[in-house]
């Protein structure tokens, strides 16, 4: 890798995405406007930010290390998340977005009659969504490590930048950089792609045509279901749709944003299969697609898709972290605060945030196996009643509350006990016995009231 062209052309980027955003939050007034935009979000924009969200550390440095470990099954994970967004586009993203509401926990109030059920909600949200933030600092932290940037402070500055534009803006901010991150990321990628492809034949002929499933039969379940079914339920899409202009643009929106979620990422996957099939030895710690890119591509094109990488992470983690600042500053009480500022508070919420999964980063290593058990406790607890809360005007509180309590225990009793069957499968298929079960049950409206 050319390394001054990539310093060059980091900080170069770092500023533009700096100055965009910057200039998008000049004119942010109120905290609907700093979350939703003002629901005034247009097809392109829209489409654009569903892809950078999807498109990050996981799906990029994830999901080629993984692709090196088992092949081309891994690309699985990301068909996941592309076939989520397609699910949105037929109709659940309409739905979402005819919800008068701004986080996806405040469905359980609008239809389920109860603030409890609420905060639970937002809360099981708050720790999925921080702890896949979490996951994309650790891509970007392994990565710098893999190219020799070991200092830290060069790490905290790289991310402080993000932080700033990320906090001052809001959702449109987010949405700004995103157009442009998309942009770099999903060409340097093709580009990259296509290049391996032409000019290096013979060693994509040496890619195996078929793998053996069986070493990674555990994980496949993990790797396609929780990323869709997560996608239904996850605040920082769920913004989004509340966010579009109209229902009929969300949908077309998530259709666009899948597609094209699966062609980007086709190319991680390529690669990391490319890796295992060539023998190609990697240092501990490095990355598994730089250190490919950077045999079969000239120095000056690993320099670009290293910036290419940081931009797709970049991006995701910045809807992260004003999606969990959205759900602590719209599903919670915060009157304690009520001598302060309003949108100075959102944007201390929003820093706060940010440094928190700077530092928990340094505790945790494997990138798909957080995401995956991120996925999976939100998709356990709140999948069933929020998707019941799609079809219904009025939900039975009992049944939602049990269907959240039974996905909780199947979440944590079936890696405590495992079980022959698919683990993730097991705990909706408890949580779905739980609003039964709940269904059957008529409260009484002083219980009902009060759990209000």
């Amino acid at each position: 890798m050319n390394i001054s062209l990539f310093i060059l052309m980091l900080f170069s980027l770092q500023l533009i995405y700096w100055l965009v955003g910057r200039n998008s939050s000049k004119n942010v007034k109120g905290k609907e406007d700093y979350y939703l935009a003002n629901k005034s979000v247009r097809l392109f924009p829209l489409m654009m930010t569903f892809l950078a969200t999807q498109v990050g550390g996981g799906v990029v440095l994830g999901a080629a290390d993984e692709a090196y470990k088992f092949g081309w099954p891994v690309l699985l994970y990301p068909m996941g998340a592309a076939l989520g967004l397609i699910a949105l586009g037929c109709g659940i993203g309409r739905k979402l977005a005819g919800f008068q509401v701004s986080t996806v926990a405040q469905i359980f109030e609008v239809v389920y009659g109860s603030a409890v059920l609420k905060k639970i909600a937002s809360f099981l949200s708050i720790i999925s969504l921080f702890m896949i933030l979490v996951a994309q600092v650790i891509a970007s932290h392994k990565f710098l490590m893999s190219l020799g940037f070991n200092h830290n402070l060069l790490f905290i500055a790289f991310w402080a930048v993000v932080i700033i534009y990320t906090a001052q803006g809001g959702l449109r901010a987010v949405i700004s950089t995103d157009l442009v991150q998309a942009a770099v990321f999903s060409s340097v990628f093709l580009l990259c792609f296509g290049f391996v492809l032409y000019y290096e034949p013979t060693i994509s002929l040496q890619m195996p045509q078929l793998e053996n499933f069986t070493p990674v039969s555990s994980k496949l379940c993990g790797w396609l279901l929780m990323p869709l079914l997560f996608m239904v339920i996850e605040q920082d899409m769920g913004q989004r749709c509340f966010a579009g202009s109209s229902p009929k643009i969300v949908s077309r929106a998530c259709l666009f944003a899948g597609i094209g979620t699966m062609i980007v990422c086709v190319v991680p996957v390529f690669f990391g299969s490319l890796a295992h099939a060539t023998g190609l030895e990697v240092e501990q710690g490095a990355s598994v697609l730089m250190a490919i890119i950077a045999k079969t591509t000239p120095p000056w094109m690993s320099a670009i898709v290293g910036c290419a990488v940081l931009a797709a992470i970049i991006s995701t983690a910045t809807s992260l972290i004003n999606a969990i600042s959205s759900n602590v500053a719209n599903d919670f009480n915060l009157s304690f605060f009520r001598k302060v500022d309003s949108m100075q508070l959102v944007k201390g919420i929003t820093c706060l945030i940010s440094i928190g999964a700077l530092f928990f980063a340094f505790y945790f290593d494997n990138i798909v196996d957080l995401l995956i058990q991120s996925y999976e406790l939100s998709v356990s607890c709140l999948l069933v009643p929020v998707v019941m809360a799609l079809f219904r005007k009025q939900g039975n509180f009992t049944a939602a509350l049990l269907a959240i309590i039974l996905g909780a225990i199947g979440f944590i009793l079936f890696r405590i006990y495992p079980i022959a069957f698919p683990k993730e499968i097991a705990s909706i298929l408890l949580s779905i016995v739980g609003f039964s079960c709940g269904e059957l049950i008529k409260p009484s409206e002083k219980f009902n009231h009060e759990a209000a």
